[in-house]
C-alpha cells in the first residue's frame, strides 16, 4: 500500500496509524465513549460521596488515600506510600504535612538509614479504620447498585487492565521525559 501522490509521507503514515484503532478519532470526542472522561466521573463521584462522610472525623478524601494504604501496612517509608497511593513525591511531602498536623501520623528516621523517611499512624488513625472503612464498603455497595458479584469483579477485571496497559504506556513516557533532561 503506497500513500497517495499529493499525501505528504508523514500524513501518509498518521492516516495509516488512524485505521488502526477501533473507531475513528471523532468517536472519543464524545466523553461518552472516552473511558478517561467516564473513570474520572466515577472517580470525582465516588470521591465526594466518601468525602461527605469521612468529613464528619476531619478526614479529607485525600487524606483518605494515604491513611487507607497506611491501614494496610504501617511504618513505610515516604516513598513507598507515595508509590502506593499514585502520587508524586512532592504532593506526598504536602500530604503528609497535613496527615501530620491533624495527628494522623507521624514521620521518623531509622538509624539504620537515616536518608529514610518512615510513616506510622498514630493511635487515634489506627482506630479511625473501624469507624471509616465502613463507609468505603457503603460507597462500594451504591456505585455497584444493580450489578451482580460477577458483573462487579468483571467490571475490577477490566479496570485493572487498562491501568495496566497505560502504565505500560506511563512508564515509556518516564525514560522518555529522562532522555530530555
Amino acid at each position: 500500500m503506497y500513500p497517495p501522490a499529493k499525501m505528504a509521507e508523514g500524513e501518509w503514515k498518521l492516516a495509516k496509524k488512524a485505521q488502526s484503532y477501533r473507531h475513528p478519532a471523532e468517536f472519543y470526542t464524545n466523553p461518552e465513549n472516552s473511558i478517561g472522561y467516564l473513570a474520572r466521573v466515577v472517580f470525582r463521584s465516588f470521591s465526594r460521596l466518601l468525602e461527605r462522610r469521612t468529613l464528619a472525623y476531619d478526614v479529607s478524601a485525600g487524606q483518605w488515600r494515604f491513611l487507607r494504604q497506611l491501614w494496610r501496612e504501617d511504618g513505610i517509608t515516604q516513598r513507598e506510600l507515595s508509590e502506593r497511593v499514585g502520587m508524586r513525591e512532592p504532593t506526598t511531602v504536602v500530604a503528609l504535612k497535613g496527615l501530620e498536623k491533624a495527628g494522623f501520623i507521624t514521620r521518623r528516621k531509622t538509624d539504620d538509614d537515616r536518608r529514610k523517611t518512615f510513616i506510622f499512624l498514630t493511635p487515634h488513625a489506627k482506630k479511625l479504620e473501624l469507624t471509616l472503612a465502613p463507609m468505603n464498603a457503603e460507597i462500594h455497595e451504591i456505585a455497584t447498585r444493580g450489578m451482580t458479584d460477577e458483573e462487579v469483579e468483571t467490571l475490577q477485571s477490566l479496570m485493572r487492565r487498562v491501568i495496566d496497559n497505560l502504565a505500560d504506556e506511563t512508564q515509556k513516557l518516564a525514560v522518555l521525559s529522562d532522555v530530555k533532561a
